[in-house]
């Protein structure tokens, strides 16, 4: 059968569903919250103090919210966003946050902004909802139950998903603190995880220890694809207690289909292998551990790093094309075809079409494999599009595709 190959690219600027309302300017000894309070939906508060705005803030209103100093502005408090009219958004962008941000029934988009507490977003009203994270830094968990979430080309710790997912050009680092990079769970969810780093979710500890030290995690029978991710150093150097699922780069506990296609991972351990002065692993230390129900595993390169952990695969998937060098250069994204120039995953990836990597050749292994994402997207001020669906990506002659895109501007 014949099939045509579509790569579409449609960007919308995120704001579009958001009335158009007035500039007001919020400047030194001006209370953010009365100006909140004051605005008309669509407005546009830009900060203008030289100084912090302290309190915590309440939005129930689509606005945005941005800094006009060259440098983030500071916002010293908690912010709530509740019960936004559906169809429109509150944005928050170029702000430095030292609380928390708590959503709730409301579509918010976060644009380069920094974060050192927790993002929530839960949806009990079942609207629709959606969060864009784009170019922003957030050093607490990132939970997500929106009916659509896209995190983009931002740098995170911890992260739990339901809903509908897009995760590309990330950084998640651990910071040596254990837990869960990427945690994806309900039947309802799907995600799409691609050209992300995700590596130090490491500990050292001397107890019983369960479901922690793990790159990406997958269960409730969700459906998930797992594409061109670099997973690295997720261990336990302890090993002094009993250890259940611990030190895994990609753990699928139950889903109704997982892939697993042109990743690399490495060094995702438990310190001694299966036995270690009389404690034991189970059901972890090994690179993927998935069912063989469910889950297909291509074109992906592993490696034992300690060359004492006794397998690379456990739980029964079967893996197939697999490479056995998991070296790769420098240059996260922006390096398309230079950061496996030489290496072994170079064209070893997916050889479909429509995963090809920048240049038009076979797909790299890898963080920088494919084309389906920025190479400047953690830098560009230009629009970035920040969801998109294609299903099915190779469609008959004279078939049916649905297609969905919106975007932002980080400008």
């Amino acid at each position: 059968m014949k099939s045509s190959i579509l790569t579409l690219f449609l960007s919308f600027i995120i704001g579009a569903t958001l009335a158009h309302g007035a500039t007001v300017n919020v400047g030194a000894g001006e209370n953010l919250q009365t100006a909140i309070d004051n605005a008309t939906a669509g407005d546009v508060l830009i900060l203008t103090a030289p100084v912090a705005y302290n309190g915590d803030l309440n939005i129930t209103k689509p606005l945005r919210i941005v800094s006009s100093l060259a440098a983030n502005q500071s916002i010293g408090g908690n912010i709530y966003i509740e019960n936004v009219t559906a169809g429109q958004s509150v944005s928050l962008k170029n702000l430095t946050l030292s609380g928390s941000i708590d959503i709730k029934n409301s579509s918010v988009n976060i644009l380069k902004c920094s974060i050192s507490s927790y993002v929530t977003g839960v949806n009990p009203s079942n609207a629709n909802t959606q969060l864009n994270f784009v170019q922003s830094n957030i050093i607490g968990k990132l939970t997500s139950k929106m009916t659509r979430s896209w995190i983009g080309y931002s740098n995170l710790r911890q992260s739990s998903f339901e809903g509908i997912i897009e995760i590309v050009g990330n950084d998640f680092d651990g910071h040596g603190l254990g837990g869960i990079g990427i945690d994806i769970n309900g039947a309802h969810t799907n995600a799409n995880i691609h050209n992300n780093l995700i590596h130090d979710f490491s500990t050292n500890k001397s107890g019983d220890i369960s479901n922690t030290c793990i790159g990406i995690r997958i269960h409730g029978n969700a459906k998930a694809e797992i594409r061109n991710n670099s997973i690295f150093d997720n261990y336990d150097s302890g090993a002094h207690g009993t250890e259940t699922y611990v030190g895994i780069g990609i753990y699928v506990e139950s889903t109704a289909l997982t892939t697993l296609n042109s990743n690399l991972l490495t060094s995702n351990y438990v310190s001694g292998g299966n036995q270690n002065n009389g404690y034991f692993v189970t059901n972890g230390n090994t690179q993927v551990y998935a069912p063989k129900t469910n889950v297909v595993m291509r074109y992906n390169a592993l490696d034992r790093n300690p060359s004492s952990q006794p397998e690379l695969v456990k739980g029964g998937v079967e893996h197939y094309d697999t490479v056995s060098d998991t070296a790769e250069g420098t240059g996260f994204l922006s390096n398309t075809v230079g950061r496996m120039d030489g290496k072994a995953g170079q064209n070893k990836g997916s050889p479909d079409d429509y995963h090809k990597d920048h240049d038009g050749s076979r797909n790299d292994i890898g963080a920088n494999g494919g084309k389906n994402y920025i190479p400047d997207g953690r830098t560009t001020n230009k629009p970035i599009p920040i969801f998109f669906s294609l299903a099915p990506q190779a469609v008959p002659i004279g078939g049916t595709v649905t297609i969905e895109s919106t975007g932002a501007t980080v400008k």
